[in-house]
């Protein structure tokens, strides 16, 4: 009986161990959801293209932004969790969406110096699923990388 719950644990463990790295990010990312108070004055002049009308063809459809150090971070928020900018730093991209959802972050890789984030809308629960079109932000807290560029992509777009 011994023999048989070894060889069990022996099999069981490491297929435990590697189903539940499979759910985790690398370089310990997580999506921060609160508690994060955006400046009214970042919003104004980081709006992307379709979040007010009439559109204005100058305005990019999505902004990426790499914040490596406190200063940047204190002229996007005005509420933010504390980060150890030595160890840690903040990926942002904001999109325009109808889709208020939660998101996940499906997969990362880095590519030499180029960061690629892919990700997923959530699940709604249908009509209170959608309002009207704004600027939305998915940040992103994670381990400090030496990286130039990050490359976001919607998988399930709607809009």
């Amino acid at each position: 009986m011994k023999k048989l719950l070894i060889r069990v644990l022996t099999v069981c463990i490491p297929i435990s161990l590697c189903a539940l790295a499979g759910c985790m990010l690398p370089y310990s990312a997580t999506g921060i959801d609160t508690p994060l108070e955006f400046r009214e004055d970042f919003l104004e002049v980081n709006r992307t293209y379709g979040a007010v009308w009439p559109y204005d063809e100058t305005i990019p459809k999505f902004r990426t932004f790499i914040i490596t150090e406190k200063a940047r971070l204190d002229e996007v928020f005005s509420v933010y969790p504390e980060i150890d900018f030595e160890q840690e730093m903040v990926l942002m991209y904001g999109f325009t969406s109808i889709c208020p959802r939660k998101i996940k972050i499906t997969n990362i890789t880095l590519d030499k110096k180029k960061l690629k984030i892919n990700f997923k809308y959530k699940a709604g629960n249908g009509s209170n699923d959608t309002s009207a079109p704004r600027t939305r932000f998915l940040v992103i807290r994670m381990d400090k990388l030496d990286i130039d560029t990050v490359e976001f992509t919607l998988l399930n777009p709607r809009g």
